[in-house]
């Protein structure tokens, strides 16, 4: 077909209908634009019906909002707090969406919402606590359903599609309304979490506060689309485009939005057009001067403030006398908030270790001690199961299979989703069965987006669900990375345990099956070096089931690594009853008096078959010890074994680099030097991108490289 064909009308030719934002029928974002006030106060359309109070409200909410970003910009200048986002301007369009919401629902704000989360309730003493430094001013009181403010651009967004999943699921009649920026817009977390609530027809509110400047990028410099309410309609539900210095408008659009939610008729996008008169923060004021004098004098003729109270004097609600009341109280209510703030002593530098973790691990307890001189005694660990024998034959898919299935059943919160994970059963069948067991709302398909899986997981988890997700490989678990560590792995420690995510993150890691490239990776150190994580690797099947079973009891998140190269093999006896795996406690696998081996995962095949080689060949008595878990490791265990056999040789798979081997081997060397009568050793892969197939083997650890370390540091 040529040009010329395209170009015509579908029809009766068969020629194909291109879609353009002609099909969106407007020619300027201007005609399309949901405006109640004019900039000189006029009122379009019919009365609101708010109810005189609630028309006060909203204007004492704005002149405290304004007040209370003049103050703390102030207070930022005079480095009394540290950076602050103002939000000077965009009063109008964080005060009326949160006064549209109803009790039960959720606010998800960004980090320039002040005025948002003041008038949701935040206290302003808490905010400047924050914006001061301490991590106390994101600790929201209780009954506040308000997620903290998030720094990473726009990675709440899944967080609150999560989260609405999780109100749904759970029965509770609540909207979710979360907010970002134009310059969010750009950033995958919106896309894959527009993408999850349009599929999922969620009962979330997605804001965009358009103040037209990403920092330095005008909004043109975003996207090429006319409006960004538009973008909705890709996703499959409807977008609004609002003025967002009209506070009335703001309220009416969201109010429309957040009951249809409420009513089952899914999400909604909502624009709304503002201006940022401030910098971008405090610490950055030269983009502030690449705007135009004559474009924010513009905008200052439609200050959202000036507008609504030429509103209401219109309607006489507010006078001199009133407007000079409301300024007063709201000082008086400012100079409190910053006094509360200085009279806050600095928190005990101690409680910087109590927040990271349910309880501290034991690295944690001694690194306290070492800085403070207390620490505390570590809890005992969990005794190992006592079970035995059950079902023959299980490899680690079953198990995992089996202890998935056993903690549905145990508890109807634990939800298990991501790509395939429903009919499919998991590109390695480990969740077969479960969703023709458990139901659609308790097994579900997720759109091709880890980076959504990880951020949705958060939503879960802090909704009141056990969430656990899977990443089809381990290679797949990157793009979600800024999710885990930027807010599973910190949420518990940045809220004080206001809001402590739990739950498992699943996938197969590892090399040996002959995939294709990006699909044979071991990326355990990235998530070991993360606080707030623990991760678990086990090598066998009875492992595997008691590892996970303990994982979703869990009240820390838990990266758990499926060796996929044992998924298949070796099979042994499972019990059938119900039992747990200490996590955080290795595994004695081998006793031995010569040499002490450490690994875990798939490279305990390797390991146990050099044990044995060393023994029948060599008369070397090597000690195996199966770390199980990674982060913490039990350092107990590979100490007294060190004590005893006085040389070590650890394995894994990941490249040697800043991999666990190298923190066992410096452990070792910091408390266990005297006992060492070798230098210690490490057998891994090596540091380059895993080859492969053709050479692969030449990458993997094998019985041979470890036999060879050993056998050096025996004749040493």
């Amino acid at each position: 077909m040529t040009q010329a064909d395209f170009m015509k009308s579908a029809g009766s030719d068969a020629v194909p209908r291109i879609f353009s934002e002609a099909d969106l029928r407007f020619t300027e974002p201007k005609d399309v634009l949901f405006q109640r006030l004019t900039p000189d106060g006029t009122l379009r359309g019919k009365d609101p019906a708010l109810p005189p109070e609630v028309l006060r409200r909203m204007y004492e909410q704005l002149v405290f909002g304004r007040l209370f970003d003049e103050k703390a910009t102030n207070l930022s200048t005079l480095r009394e707090i540290g950076t602050y986002a103002p939000g000077k301007g965009q009063e109008a369009c964080q005060i009326g969406p949160v006064d549209a919401l109803e009790r039960g629902d959720w606010y998800v704000p960004m980090y320039r919402d002040s005025a948002g989360m003041l008038a949701f309730g935040m206290p302003a003493s808490k905010l400047l606590l924050y914006w001061g430094g301490d991590e106390r001013g994101m600790q929201m009181p209780e009954g506040l359903n308000m997620l903290p403010l998030a720094v990473p651009v726009a990675t709440q967004l899944p967080h609150a599609a999560g989260l609405a999943y999780a109100k749904r699921l759970l029965g509770e009649n609540s909207v979710t309304y979360v907010v970002t920026g134009d310059g969010g817009t750009s950033k995958a977390d919106f896309h894959e979490a527009m993408n999850f609530a349009g599929v999922y027809d969620l009962p979330v509110v997605f804001g965009v506060e358009n103040n037209q400047w990403a920092l330095s990028v005008k909004r043109n410099a975003q996207t090429a689309s006319k409006t960004i309410a538009q973008k909705a309609v890709a996703y499959g539900f409807e977008g609004i485009l609002v003025d967002g210095n009209d506070v009335i408008a703001c309220y009416e659009a969201t109010k429309y939005a957040v009951d249809k939610a409420r009513r089952g008729g899914g999400p909604t996008l909502i624009e709304y057009s503002t201006y940022r008169m401030g910098p971008h923060t405090t610490a950055e004021l030269v983009s502030n001067k690449l705007k135009a004098p004559d474009e924010v004098a513009e905008w200052e003729k439609r200050s959202p403030l000036t507008r609504f109270e030429k509103y209401l004097r219109s309607r006489g609600l507010v006078d001199d006398r009133i407007r000079d009341g409301v300024v007063e109280a709201a000082q008086s209510r400012m100079n409190e908030a910053i006094a509360e703030f200085r009279a806050t002593p600095p928190a005990d530098p101690t409680t910087i270790f109590d927040f990271t973790y349910s309880s501290p691990t034991p690295n944690l307890i001694a690194e306290r001690s070492e800085v403070f001189g207390e620490g505390g005694a570590p809890q005992p660990a969990a005794p190992e199961p006592t079970v035995s024998g059950g079902k023959p034959g299980v490899n680690i898919r079953n198990a995992v299979n089996m202890a998935l299935r056993e903690g549905m059943k145990r508890d109807k919160n634990v939800v298990v989703f991501g790509e395939d994970v429903g009919k499919n059963g998991g590109v390695f069948q480990v969740t077969r069965g479960l969703l023709d067991e458990f139901g659609a709302d308790r097994v579900f398909d997720t759109p091709l987006a880890e980076l959504s899986i990880a951020g949705i997981f958060v939503g879960l988890s802090i909704g009141g669900l056990v969430p656990v997700a899977e990443f089809q490989f381990d290679n797949f678990s990157l793009p979600a990375f800024d999710q885990i560590f930027s807010h599973i792995a910190r949420m518990r420690n940045r809220t004080r345990g206001r809001f402590a995510p739990r739950g498992v993150i699943r996938f197969p890691y590892g090399a040996g099956i002959r995939p294709p490239e990006l699909h044979s990776e071991s990326p355990e150190a990235h998530f070991a070096h993360t606080p707030g994580l623990k991760v678990v690797i086990p090598s066998t099947p009875y492992d595997a089931k008691g590892l996970l079973a303990s994982a979703l009891d869990e009240p820390d998140p838990i990266v758990f690594m499926e060796p996929k190269k044992l998924y298949d093999s070796p099979k042994t006896e499972v019990p059938e009853a119900e039992y747990r795996v200490p996590i955080g406690k290795a595994k004695m696998v081998r006793e031995g008096t010569d040499v002490t081996l450490v690994s875990y995962g798939a490279m305990m095949v390797p390991t146990l078959q050099a044990a044995e080689s060393l023994s029948s060949e060599k008369s070397v008595s090597a000690e195996v010890i199966d770390l199980r878990t990674v982060s913490p490791i039990d350092y107990p265990a590979v100490l007294g074994s060190v004590q005893k056999t006085g040389r070590l040789v650890v394995v894994h798979e990941a490249p040697r680099n800043v991999g666990i081997g190298a923190e066992v081997a410096a452990t070792v060397a910091e408390r266990a030097l005297d006992y060492l009568k070798a230098p210690i050793r490490r057998v891994t892969g090596f540091d380059i991108p895993i080859p492969l197939a053709r050479l692969e083997d030449n990458y993997i650890p094998n019985k041979d490289r470890v036999m060879k370390a050993a056998l050096e540091l025996v004749s040493y």
